[in-house]
């Protein structure tokens, strides 16, 4: 009997939180997969392989293409200067930030026209839409980009330089501007702390102290729910669109703390209610949906019941 020959992906950035969660799917699916990029304090998951380097190596990254030949690329990478999140690192170090996020996405996707992948997925974000001007009409994929922090403008670039690439020599990339991602395992800060405290205060892990939460809707998603996307755009026939909204469960500040007393009853929380500097938009992910057959498993409830867990196992 002949064996099925395993499907090949490189994924760059696999040892961060949303990479390592992709790459852990991936390998539970049958696929070979290879991880690029820097040391993380997440683990390497079981069975993968490792190239340890930048993504702005790139007589590594192309070492690396030629030995591999993957016939899929996702790329996770995307510069950090530690657990302050992608948007403050951003906005400390911006030469740096564009070094990775932009020309070091370049080098990958010249890397990939080369090697004749057969289609690059990666992550972008919902911060390329700027600043919100309502928070009752979800947007679509037609809405203009408005940045206005350095992540975004450097995710607006990364999306041309993609376009450029589909459009010039036929590379199938696919955008996925993913919001605000959550699960076991989150170790960077930024967006997230301030729900990182309250389930930690519900976990028994901090005493009980006054947590600032933005007052309005907002979207977020379980993290274990991005790779079962990135299989169903790897293993579709296409052909697909070269940007997608995911919006996976919205939720509000009053929510998350009703939803954690109903999971840890001797949980009182004090919150204070705020509006941020920048409200991002609420959008649809209609489109991902229609393409793919996929739909996001977790909700709010699950979510924070895996963040419990973890924590109190931890």
């Amino acid at each position: 009997m002949r064996h099925a020959i395993r499907q090949r992906v490189l994924v760059t950035g696999g040892r961060g939180f949303v990479g390592a969660a992709v790459v852990r799917h991936l390998l539970d699916h049958g696929f070979a997969v290879h991880v690029f990029g820097p040391e993380s304090p997440v683990p390497l998951p079981a069975g993968a392989g490792q190239t340890i380097a930048s993504i702005e190596d790139d007589a590594v990254l192309a070492g690396c293409m030629d030995a591999l030949k993957p016939q899929f690329v996702v790329h996770c990478a995307a510069f950090s200067s530690g657990p302050v999140g992608l948007t403050r690192s951003g906005e400390a170090d911006p030469r740096q930030m564009l070094a990775v996020n932009v020309m070091g996405f370049r080098t990958l996707l010249e890397a990939c026209v080369r090697s004749r992948v057969a289609r690059v997925i990666w992550m972008s974000s919902t911060v390329v839409l700027g600043r919100a001007t309502d928070l009752v009409h979800r947007l679509d994929e037609s809405a203009p980009r408005h940045p206005v922090v350095q992540y975004g403008m450097s995710k607006v670039l990364a999306e041309d330089l993609a376009q450029f690439y589909r459009d010039r020599d036929g590379l199938e990339t696919i955008a996925l501007r993913i919001p605000l991602m959550l699960g076991p395992g989150l170790w960077y800060q930024g967006a997230a702390s301030a729900i990182l405290e309250l389930v930690g205060q519900a976990a028994g892990r901090s005493a009980p102290s006054e947590v600032c939460l933005p007052a309005m809707n907002f979207d977020a998603m379980h993290v274990a729910d991005a790779g079962p996307l990135v299989k169903a755009l790897l293993t579709g026939a296409g052909p697909f669109e070269s940007v997608y909204h995911v919006s996976g469960f919205t939720t509000c500040a009053q929510e998350i703390v009703t939803t954690l007393a109903s999971l840890a009853p001797e949980f009182q929380a004090m919150i204070t209610p705020i509006e941020p500097a920048i409200v991002y938009p609420l959008v649809s992910q209609a489109r991902v949906e229609r393409d793919t057959g996929w739909r996001h498993q977790h909700t709010l409830r699950s979510t924070l019941n895996d963040l419990l867990n973890d924590l109190k196992e931890g």
